[in-house]
């Protein structure tokens, strides 16, 4: 699309800009199961999304040009299970996506796939 200003000098393209992500690290995807379980040692099956349809919801926030989806959800319910979350992904070297709504438009809430999403929803 070109927009001119009614000089011919002066025409300017608007053109969306592209970013390259990161591949994900292999070593991490390789071990999905074993977090998934350790994940839900932490804070029970009812607060881990490790199903495809379940963590498609969260491979992106409103700005939807860009996708991934993430090694896991965890939706923790106090804040001691959101600290014993982030001792177990530091410890075992995850990356960690904190997610609120999901409405931000500035991809701020794009995870890895080798990360895992960490959303406050079920927080007061």
């Amino acid at each position: 699309m070109h927009e001119s200003t009614g000089d011919s000098r002066h025409v300017r393209e608007n053109k969306m800009a592209s970013i390259k992500l990161p591949p994900p690290d292999q070593n991490i995807l390789k071990r999905r199961n074993k977090i998934a379980e350790e994940l839900i040692s932490i804070v029970g099956a009812d607060a881990v999304i490790t199903d495809d349809d379940g963590r498609r919801a969260y491979e992106t926030d409103a700005l939807t040009a860009y996708t991934r989806l993430p090694l896991a959800v965890v939706l923790p319910r106090t804040t001691q299970d959101i600290s014993k979350l982030l001792r177990y992904c530091h410890m075992q070297r995850l990356k960690v996506f904190p997610r609120g709504a999901g409405t931000s438009l500035c991809g701020g809430a794009l995870p890895a796939e080798d990360g895992i999403v960490i959303c406050i929803s079920k927080m007061n």
